[in-house]
């Protein structure tokens, strides 16, 4: 049988920690950044979405060409192997040419201005430049020897063809590349006896200046002094290292200059010589440095920093900056260390949240009842609530120092109920957030999983001590109706039939149990040489699904718990995570080898598979309406996939819900609750 791919409809990830990861295209109407093994192209306005696959590792570097024809992207590799360059075709969207010289990591890539070579910059584990010819997909030269210190960035001239700059810690340098006799040529960058750690480079328009800022919170700025010819060539020198002049001069020593905390992380040049500087602790300045300082220099020691940094306007992203870059005359985008991209106005620096995702791994996600408009899904950190056409956060909610394992909808969609490892269970409002209802001591460890019943009559939770615990979900106190002992690990999974008289649980200790709800006791047990990661019914309620460490898929009859049929399921990885659709006529699965894999469950055929995750599968969820498939991962990613047997309309859009932009601080329990209306428009 002939296996198709699974069509990707969109993605919500964004990798914020690669250094200067986030792009736009020459073009203007399009952003490429990483996310995870691949390269995402996304239209500014529309939202449309394009993939380019073929790293088989994380992609740590990324840069465009000057004309917008050509994406170069690096990736990571384990400890021995060699790590891939690929370039590629922006047009086709194709692999234009790759190769595999450096070792373990890619720290950077640089295309030169005429995009006649590729500039690429090995790891710790490398410390090597090379050169690429692009035109005749060969290796020009290269450099090993001659470099000192940790590299971490790379910088083309404006006008010089074949310059380029390197800097990091102890290594400040500037090369040129001699095409005829294939060789590089370097000249360190004279900057005294000041010793920096350089995190970011930018070259003014003329390649007479440029700017250099450093993990000490202060600017470097060197003249590069690059002539036409070799032989012309002086050495580059440094003309003062800055650091901001103090807000009350008055109240501190004139010769003190302010750092910017956390170091400078990106910088990012305008008109005029004024430059965008992004900090470490997510402070954003528009400053220039004023060429007379205001310190007066002592006759018997001159200072190394001079404070002539002067701040016109300020504001703050909460998180330290890895990506800044110019979109149209008055727009900044920046991007962050937690994985959002902020829009900061030039003219009155006012921010806003246009993209976001989580930054850690995703343990649940799930569908309102009868609403395939929103999906919840919930990280170490948040619980979020995304509108799947746009894959906008419509709602995120916070509990300071715990992390929710599992999540359900109620009947109706007006709250979502929630397990968190601290032993509680709480419930919120899915209008604004508002903290509803808690359980505190719900289980003695922490609860990990949690359903209700199909009539919201009864609350189910499961805990990693093994318990299952029912709550009665219709009265206000939520009290305790019964308490079953039988499993010794873990909880991993729960299931209501949907005759809301049975429940299966799975666990870790090789068991499931058949549970009947009306009387609160054991009907049977199912037993495997495995670990069972998760378990549901079929929508008739006649047969279980389970699967586990065994890399198995097992068909079970719900009268007595006869086994009917196993089947591979995974050739390598753990199965994680099975779910049915609303039809019964398929089932998905997620493994740990990051496939994802759509079956036909009468014949148990994969029907269709995709390997666009870049890290293990944690959760999946058909849509109600069956038009949707959604599965996340361990990296924090959500990929959103067409359901391939029914045809996909976005144009109504309109929500069941209404989520008002409100922001509700919970004293009591310290839970925050955050609306994000995100919009690249």
């Amino acid at each position: 049988m002939n296996i198709q791919e699974l069509e990707i409809f969109g993605i919500i990830a964004f990798d914020g920690l690669i250094r200067n990861g986030l792009r736009l295209h020459p073009g203007g109407e399009f952003f490429v950044y990483p996310m995870g093994n691949k390269i995402t192209i996304k239209h500014i306005i529309t939202g449309e979405q394009f993939f380019l696959s073929g790293h088989k590792n994380f992609v740590s570097a990324l840069c465009i060409s000057s004309s917008g024809d050509l994406i170069a992207s690096g990736q990571v590799n384990h400890h021995g192997f060699k790590a891939m360059v690929i370039i590629w075709d922006y047009r086709e969207r194709k692999i234009k040419s790759s190769y595999e010289i450096h070792k373990v990591r890619i720290e950077d890539v640089c295309f030169t201005k005429d995009e006649q070579y590729l500039i690429s910059l090995g790891g710790k584990d490398d410390g090597r430049i090379i050169i690429w010819d692009i035109k005749s997909e060969t290796p020009l030269c290269g450099a090993g020897n001659e470099i000192f210190g940790n590299i971490v960035t790379i910088t083309r001239a404006n006008v010089y063809n074949t310059s380029f700059v390197i800097a990091g810690d102890k290594t400040f340098k500037l090369w040129h590349i001699d095409a005829k006799n294939s060789k590089l040529y370097g000249m360190d960058v004279k900057v005294g006896k000041i010793k920096r750690a350089i995190n970011c480079l930018v070259i003014d328009e003329t390649d007479e200046n440029i700017y250099c800022g450093t993990t000490s919170g202060d600017i470097i700025q060197a003249r590069l002094n690059i002539a036409k010819s070799k032989e012309a060539n002086k050495y580059p020198v440094m003309i003062g290292c800055y650091s901001k002049i103090p807000t009350h001069p008055k109240k501190s020593n004139a010769c003190d200059g302010q750092v910017y905390a956390g170091g400078v992380k990106n910088l990012l040049l305008l008109e005029k010589g004024k430059l965008i500087v992004g900090a470490g602790d997510g402070t954003v300045e528009l400053t220039e440095i004023t060429k007379e300082s205001i310190c007066t220099i002592n006759k018997t020691k001159k200072p190394f920093i001079v404070p002539a940094i002067i701040t016109y306007q300020t504001a703050n992203v909460c998180a330290a900056m890895t990506s800044m870059l110019r979109y149209k005359n008055d727009v900044i985008l920046v991007g962050t260390i937690k994985c959002e991209i902020y829009e900061i106005e030039l003219s009155s620096f006012h921010i806003r949240l246009i993209a976001t995702c989580h930054t850690n791994s995703i343990f649940d996600l799930t569908f309102p009842r009868n609403c395939s408009e929103i999906f919840a899904t919930t990280s170490e950190n948040d619980i979020r609530i995304w509108k799947l056409i746009t894959q906008k956060e419509l709602l995120r909610i916070t509990v300071p120092n715990f992390a929710s394992s599992s999540l359900c909808f109620d009947y109706n969609g007006g709250s979502i109920i929630s397990a968190w490892n601290d032993g509680a269970i709480r419930g919120f409002a899915l209008n604004g957030g508002k903290l509803l209802f808690q359980i505190n001591c719900a289980h003695t460890k922490a609860v990990s999983t949690i359903t209700i019943t199909n009539d919201d009559s009864k609350l189910i939770s499961g805990g990693c001590d093994g318990q299952i615990r029912i709550w009665n979900a219709k009265s206000e106190i939520r009290h305790l109706l019964q308490v079953l002992k039988e499993h010794r690990g873990p909880i991993t999974s729960l299931h209501v039939s949907p005759d809301n008289k049975g429940l299966i649980s799975s666990s870790t200790d090789g068991t499931c149990i058949l549970w009947d709800l009306k009387n609160f006791t054991r009907k049977f047990m199912l037993r495997g040489n495995t670990m069972y990661m998760a378990t549901c019914f079929v929508p008739n309620g006649i047969q279980i699904l389970t699967c586990g460490t065994d890399r198995k898929i097992a068909y079970w009859e719900t009268l007595d718990g006869s086994l009917v049929r196993e089947i591979e399921g995974s050739i390598t990885g753990t199965l994680n995570t099975i779910g049915v659709s609303y039809d019964g006529q398929y089932f998905l699965t997620g493994s740990e080898d990051s496939i994802v894999k759509l079956w036909d469950y009468h014949t148990a055929t994969t029907i269709c598979l995709s390997t666009a995750h870049a890290a293990a599968i944690t959760a999946c969820s058909f849509a109600p309406n069956n038009k949707f498939i959604i599965t996340s991962s361990t990296d924090g990613a959500i990929i959103i996939w067409k359901y391939p047997f029914s045809k996909i309309s976005t144009t109504n859009d309109n929500m069941y819900f209404i989520l008002r932009p409100v922001l509700i601080p919970i004293s009591l329990n310290k839970v925050s609750a955050k609306f994000n209306d995100i919009d690249f428009a």
